[in-house]
């Protein structure tokens, strides 16, 4: 029996636009939320694509998130700007954010650009692999709800804080992408497991009594993710926090979602993006190079192949775009629950 249904990347494209539009959202905005959600679940990370829709689309009926932000600059020097937004819809105002950064890069050879007052971005690596793509190194950080016990606290006290860092390899070639959180493993991979019935690693969390378990909805539920490197984890969310939320003059993680403020996800979050142009034409042949020494080092039979960061997102679309894109089937009903309400198509694949 399939565990899943497949879906081709345009269609998936098609369908996450129009369920925005159903809702209000202008087409040139839902047009890059599409695509860069879609890329997501492309890239087989079905914790940050279209599973998020449904809370999207509920955030904008609700007014939580704003359909069609407008950014606003504040303030600006010469190589970098400081924006806000009302509640500006995620992936779109990132987007545009990373665009700002990478336009004044090829001007000055870096520029930044930091955003208050935006929802939910989706996957980190989008924006630094945008850059990427343009040439550019690219980075961008993004600050969060309370969401894991700082090391040292037995309740949560800091955001999981996303980074991502993306360096061009040269025409043609997926760039090289480091997308992380600050948690041991991304929140959204818990949630995926709990709603999938699966069990989790001991390490990825704890249970309300503060004990180590492989219960994905008792971590859940007790909100207890634990940081990546311990102390070092919790440090580097603890400087993204000012990086992004600090800088921008925004809402910190315990602020955010009090006293009727939005939360992270529905538009309150701050966020800075980085453009680096580099200097000369070496890079490329130099990442080219460290990949190629990485994947000729001695393996470690217990730890599976080494990989640079973000291969399994390039062998993911690479498998995806030529089979179509596997949706896990509980996905999948929920999807076909939107469209239905939304009254938009959803091609599926004919798998038979």
């Amino acid at each position: 029996m399939a565990d899943s249904k497949r879906i081709e990347h345009h269609e998936l494209i098609q369908f996450f636009k129009e369920a925005l539009m159903a809702v209000g959202t202008p087409a040139h905005v839902a047009e890059v939320e599409a695509e860069i959600g879609a890329e997501v679940d492309l890239c087989g990370v079905h914790s940050h694509g279209v599973r998020l829709l449904p809370v999207m689309v509920e955030n904008i009926r609700t007014g939580l998130t704003n359909p069609d932000p407008k950014v606003e600059v504040l303030s600006e020097q010469p190589a970098s700007v400081l924006a806000e937004t009302d509640r500006g819809i995620g992936r779109y105002v990132s987007a545009v954010g990373m665009d700002m950064a990478i336009e004044r890069a090829k001007s000055y050879g870096i520029g930044a650009a930091t955003i208050r007052g935006v929802a939910h971005w989706g996957r980190g690596y989008s924006y630094a692999a945008r850059a990427a793509r343009a040439g550019m190194i690219g980075l961008a950080y993004t600050n969060a709800i309370i969401n894991f016990p700082a090391w040292g606290t037995s309740a949560p006290s800091l955001g999981n804080n996303p980074m991502a860092i993306g360096i061009p390899v040269g025409a043609g070639e997926e760039p090289v992408v480091l997308d992380i959180a600050m948690t041991q493993i991304a929140i959204g991979r818990v949630r995926e497991a709990a709603e999938t019935g699966q069990r989790v690693p001991i390490g990825w969390g704890l249970d309300a009594a503060g004990k180590p378990t492989t219960d994905p909805e008792a971590i859940v539920e007790s909100q207890r993710f634990l940081p990546m490197g311990e102390y070092k984890g919790s440090g580097l969310a603890f400087m993204i926090e000012l990086l992004t939320a600090g800088l921008a003059g925004g809402m910190l993680c315990y602020e955010l979602g009090t006293e009727g403020r939005p939360t992270d996800t529905s538009g309150g979050s701050s966020k800075l993006f980085i453009a680096i142009r580099p200097h000369g034409d070496w890079l490329n042949e130099r990442t080219a190079s460290l990949k190629s020494y990485l994947k000729s080092a001695p393996p470690a039979e217990e730890q599976g192949e080494a990989q640079w960061p973000g291969e399994g997102s390039y062998r993911h679309r690479t498998e995806y775009l030529a089979e179509g894109i596997p949706i896990p089937l509980k996905l999948a009903e929920e999807m076909e629950e939107l469209a239905q309400e939304l009254s938009v198509a959803l091609n599926w694949m004919d798998c038979r």
